[in-house]
């Protein structure tokens, strides 16, 4: 009986292993569905009102008509199983070309696909392409994140996505305030060294984490976390983001 006991024990044990191994990252304390930034915010203390990723890239050099990037956002659209929510806006003159679609995915996640073409001097032309996700719900980060670079990859090959989080704080951070919000932040993603400026208004750090992936390189140093201040003074608040690999230009 006792050797029935320690057998079920141990069956209990091993069934606990897999399971807090398939949940949790151990090194980590945070579920493997998950991904690592939210962690990061937690230390900011302050609601989550602004989920975004953002992806951009060159895809070659060669002007193409409004006709062939609708083809490529189509595609894109159908990988996605994007529910568009109007026909494509779309685009062309002698020297720029652009076609611009949005759509859902499911109810919580807007997106926004665009390829834009342009003819510059000396018939040097370049074809970008862009895509912006807005998530109504952290629960649904690491499922769109996949969900994107499985949908672009095969269609325009590597595809870089940022990740932005954002929040607002009633009233003005001073710079120790902030400081000591960025290295709590930056303690919960395990970064060892940081560097960046703070003024009465305005803040950003820059940052390499192991737990991140993603990569910018910026002025000879790799970095893939940001964490920026910045304060409104119209409305009376400092509004804050947690980003990785960088920072939208727009902020």
């Amino acid at each position: 009986m006792f050797k029935r006991f320690l057998r079920k024990m141990l069956f209990s044990l091993c069934f606990l292993l897999l399971f807090t191994m398939r949940y949790v990252d151990l090194t980590f304390s945070v579920a493997l569905n998950d991904h690592p930034l939210l962690a990061g915010w937690e230390r900011v203390g302050i609601p989550l009102d602004e989920i975004e990723i953002e992806g951009w890239k060159k895809l070659n050099q060669e002007f193409m008509k409004a006709t062939e990037l609708g083809e490529l956002a189509t595609k894109l659209g159908q990988r996605l199983k994007l529910k568009t929510v109007a026909p494509p806006l779309q685009g062309d003159e002698l020297d720029f070309s652009y076609v611009t679609l949005e759509g859902e995915l499911g109810e919580q996640v807007q997106v926004v696909i665009t390829l834009q073409s342009i003819c510059g001097d000396a018939n040097l032309a370049e074809t970008f392409c862009g895509v912006i996700a807005m998530l109504d719900s952290k629960e649904n980060l690491a499922e769109t994140l996949l969900r994107l670079e499985r949908s672009f990859e095969p269609v325009v090959g590597e595809f870089p996505l940022a990740l932005m989080l954002g929040g607002v704080q009633p009233g003005k951070l001073s710079e120790g305030e902030a400081y000591h919000l960025m290295k709590s932040v930056f303690e919960r993603l395990q970064v060892a060294e940081s560097s960046g400026v703070a003024d009465w208004e305005y803040g950003s750090w820059s940052a390499w984490s192991n737990l991140l992936d993603g990569k910018v390189v910026r002025q000879g140093r790799a970095i893939n976390l940001e964490f920026t201040y910045r304060y409104e003074e119209a409305d009376d608040q400092t509004r804050i983001a947690l980003a990785s690999p960088t920072l939208p230009g727009y902020f």
